[in-house]
């Protein structure tokens, strides 16, 4: 009966994690275009962006801290439960950030894209590694179905930026170590709790380095930066609700749809429109979705 209770409450939870990490997927994409105009035309560089948005986020969580009422706390900022682990997990996704906004400076948004998207991947293969997480055929299957799909979409063989091409990867990798320990830690850090932890070890972490390199910044500039971080922050809280509802081996497919907002964003503003080759490939990411949530692990025998 218990079981049964527990397969009920993760089965109710489902579609809101999968919303969420579609949602997520739709406004990464938008903010890693923003962030690479950033660095492309109005000569930031990547960890200058990345130092900006935290700093922002920083400032307004302080401010709300400051005010009466706030469910924003001084002392979760700053001594976090499971501290090490938090702040480790932090440091990835600022890592992450990092290495994403150069690998779009260095190569096509497509490419840059199509390589991060290598995250589900690894998603699922350390969430069965580090989470215990039983990762049934069908999750392999729909993980590989999905990235299948994701290289008819993209096809990224041509890009000959080896740095880009590594950048893409590495943030791939740091990107999945975070979501694991996000995971790891659902029980004691809220979404809240996440953004702000991230923004205060972004400022430590990149506060030298950033102000050895320095460039201006335009009030246009400003401005983007702004948009940037409402929308990479809003991209943060949707995976981070997500990763709180359902297994990150469960969700790793569906980050596959971001090609599709990418593909559909190509469409609108380049006016690029997707061959049979991308259409087929959209397909197979929607189905390697659907393919890890219907085959399911096989019941462990009791002794």
């Amino acid at each position: 009966m218990q079981e049964d209770g527990t397969a009920a409450r993760q089965g109710s939870m489902a579609l809101p994690a999968i919303g969420l990490t579609i949602l997520s997927g739709l406004l990464y994409v938008l903010g890693y275009a923003a962030s690479k105009s950033l660095v492309t035309d109005h000569g930031l560089s990547p960890l200058q962006v990345t130092f900006l948005r935290c700093g922002v986020i920083l400032l307004a969580g302080l401010v709300a801290a400051s005010w009466p009422g706030s469910r924003m706390s001084w002392h979760r900022l700053l001594r976090p439960q499971r501290a090490w682990e938090q702040r480790t997990a932090a440091a990835a996704l600022v890592a992450s950030n990092a290495l994403a906004v150069l690998a779009y400076t260095l190569l096509s948004v497509t490419a840059a894209s199509a390589l991060g998207f290598t995250a589900p991947l690894l998603l699922a293969l350390l969430g069965g590694l580090f989470l215990r997480e039983r990762v049934s055929l069908g999750r392999w299957l729909g993980t590989s179905v999905g990235f299948a799909g994701m290289l008819l979409i993209v096809k990224p063989g041509g890009e000959a930026s080896l740095p880009g091409i590594a950048a893409a990867f590495a943030g791939a990798l740091t990107y999945a170590v975070y979501q694991i320990l996000i995971r790891r830690l659902r029980d004691v850090a809220t979404t809240r709790d996440t953004v702000m932890q991230v923004a205060l070890v972004g400022v430590v972490l990149l506060a030298v380095p950033v102000a050895a390199d320095w460039r201006p910044v335009s009030l246009l500039a400003a401005g983007l930066v702004v948009v940037v971080t409402l929308v990479q922050t809003a991209a943060l809280a949707s995976i981070a609700a997500a990763l709180h509802r359902g297994e990150a081996s469960r969700l790793a497919p569906w980050q596959f749809s971001g090609l599709l907002w990418a593909m559909a964003l190509d469409a609108l503003v380049l006016h690029v429109i997707p061959g049979a080759g991308s259409l087929i490939g959209a397909l197979l990411v929607i189905g390697g979705g659907a393919l890890a949530q219907t085959l399911k692990a096989p019941e462990r025998r009791r002794v």
